[in-house]
């Protein structure tokens, strides 16, 4: 695997066959940095309600219930989603990603933002053909109020080519594909779910 540039990012942004490479909206060509794309963060953020419930079990909750645990919010533009300390809530990019079948993406956190306590995770690698938005989950691991304003860039990715392509990418019958807004857990969906 090699990491692409910003010379051979741009080329993927602009290309008219099967590696070519959309984000988009791309709201300013400074978003390509030197090996690596700022990505935004939208305005849909899935939060945790407090112990209502209880423990929660993914192997255990049916999707249809999740709102018991999570409940999904809409904040403004222009306004601020505040994220307090030890809270988890999850969110995505702005941007809709189609990755080609020979690239794939490592999206990490802006150091800018981590210094402030901001940690961003995703499922580490997002895979070749992947199509949506990418799901981040937020921590706040400082001790101060953290206020994010939808459109801001809180989040980088880095692309890395295949050695050759994948024939059967991401797609189909995957988790998340096609997403438009921060997605909940499917955990339940995985073979190894261990329901009484």
């Amino acid at each position: 695997m090699s990491t692409l540039t910003r010379k051979e990012i741009e080329q993927r942004l602009t290309a008219r066959d099967e590696s070519r490479l959309i984000v988009s909206p791309l709201l300013s060509p400074d978003q390509v940095r030197d090996m690596s794309i700022d990505l935004r963060i939208g305005n849909q953020f899935i939060i945790f309600r407090r112990h209502i419930q209880g423990e929660m079990n993914p192997f255990k909750i049916s999707r249809q219930k999740l709102h018991l645990f999570q409940e999904r919010r809409i904040v403004p533009f222009r306004s601020s989603f505040v994220l307090h300390p030890g809270v988890l809530a999850l969110a995505a990019t702005f941007e809709y990603i189609r990755l080609p079948n020979d690239v794939e993406g490592q999206v990490e956190g802006r150091s800018s933002w981590a210094r402030l306590g901001l940690q961003i995770a995703t499922a580490t690698c997002v895979e070749p053909g992947f199509s949506g938005v990418i799901t981040l989950e937020l921590s706040n691991v400082g001790n101060m109020p953290l206020p994010i304003y939808p459109g801001v860039r809180v989040s980088q990715m880095i692309l890395r080519t295949m050695s050759s392509p994948i024939q059967s990418a991401y797609g189909g019958a995957h988790k998340y594909h096609y997403a438009i807004g921060p997605q909940f857990s499917r955990l339940d969906t995985d073979t190894e779910a261990f329901i009484d």
